[in-house]
């Protein structure tokens, strides 16, 4: 029901923007400053050298619009945060690719008094190339989660999230697996001064794929949230993970780690990190241990004009199935530049190029993509 209904709504709404070239805007706030209703319209084209993430991947011409609106309501106790969304994409050469994917996300948000938390839902379909299994996808994706935190004496509190999600694969590519994930953290919190927090906590989270495997994973990890150093702001976390196989009765273990950094160099340069060591799994039921990390720098020219650059890198080991011993090593780089002509219009254009190595000859590949964005919102 969810997947039809919002294919129907999108797809009214979606048609009509596409159709009249993107200048479909509007705008709508209450007299008491409570509630605000904005729309987006995006319009974006660009080239692609590799459309599958693949050694034989075709290059092609794309164009896609897309419409967006958004609603913020943040009187009383309860914070509400909701978007909708349409995207309408159009491949030159290779037309069979062409997608018209929804969006839809809602956060119910509880920030002030002893309990705070939030409750968020999501479900999107989404088309794109996927490096694990070197081929576009089509899924949907549904996620929900409920984060929680509580003070219970003097600097300490506890804190916690219960999530759930599910791919389900469609269209051409019904044959890979869906993946259902859920999953149980709690974390002790102590309160180390009005800046900084640190944390000690553990997860454990079940994988079923619709192949009737499961994996669980266990994870114990310490780390620090606020003020980690002087201009350094963010949250870190890491520790160790194990994952256990039902249905072959493997184990593997593993460092896992998180962290989301910035450090405000000046007022126009801004330094930002991220680092994710996890296990996944991917659509062909291989446990792939993952390693990512990126750095990327954003400076202010002017009020108006804003340049970026970014570079990653990371690594990828298939521990079972079909891809066992495969090990893939990958860096990737961009830049680009933004024009904020007033809070109504925006324009930007953007590079990136990644290169996959891999010990399995069919997973190098190299990709290049420069777009050119306009974005209006009102």
């Amino acid at each position: 029901m969810l997947q039809r209904f919002l294919k129907q709504a999108l797809f009214v709404s979606g048609t009509c923007i596409y159709l009249i070239n993107n200048n479909l805007f509007a705008f709508a706030k209450s007299a008491e400053g409570h509630d605000e209703l904005s729309v987006t319209g995006t319009l974006a084209t660009g080239y692609d050298s590799n459309i599958t993430s693949s050694p034989d991947g075709k290059s092609d011409l794309i164009t896609s619009t897309t419409l967006a609106l958004d609603y913020e309501r943040n009187a009383g106790m309860i914070g509400v945060i909701g978007g909708l969304s349409w995207t309408r994409a159009d491949f030159v050469a290779n037309a069979v690719e062409n997608f018209s994917d929804p969006t839809l996300n809602l956060e119910f948000s509880k920030k002030k008094g002893r309990a705070t938390g939030s409750f968020t839902l999501s479900a999107s379909r989404q088309s794109k190339a996927e490096a694990t299994i070197n081929q576009r996808t089509v899924a949907w994706y549904y996620n929900t989660s409920f984060n929680w935190k509580y003070p219970v004496i003097d600097r300490y509190s506890i804190g916690g999230t219960l999530s759930y999600g599910m791919v389900d694969y469609t269209g051409p590519t019904t044959t890979l697996t869906d993946l259902t994930t859920k999953s149980i953290s709690t974390d002790l919190l102590y309160k180390y001064n009005s800046q900084r927090e640190l944390l000690a906590g553990y997860r454990i989270r079940q994988s079923d794929s619709s192949a009737n495997n499961q994996s669980i994973d266990h994870a114990i990890t310490t780390g620090i949230s606020g003020k980690i150093l002087a201009k350094l702001k963010g949250d870190l976390r890491a520790g160790y993970q194990l994952r256990q196989e039902g249905g072959s009765g493997q184990s593997f273990g593993s460092t896992t780690a998180r962290a989301a950094v910035t450090w405000a160099v000046n007022r126009r340069f801004i330094l930002t990190a991220t680092l994710d060591k996890d296990f996944s799994t991917t659509a062909n039921e291989s446990s792939v241990d993952n390693l990512s990390f990126n750095l990327d720098a954003q400076y202010a020219l002017t009020y108006q004009w804003s340049v970026l650059t970014g570079l990653g890198t990371g690594e990828s080991q298939f521990l079972n199935g079909t891809e066992l011993n495969r090990n893939d090593l990958y860096a990737t780089w961009g830049a680009g530049t933004s024009y904020t002509l007033n809070k109504h219009l925006s324009i930007s254009l953007n590079y990136s190029y990644f290169l996959n190595q891999s010990n399995r000859s069919t997973s190098r590949f190299e990709r290049n993509t420069i777009t050119f964005n306009l974005s209006s919102r009102w």
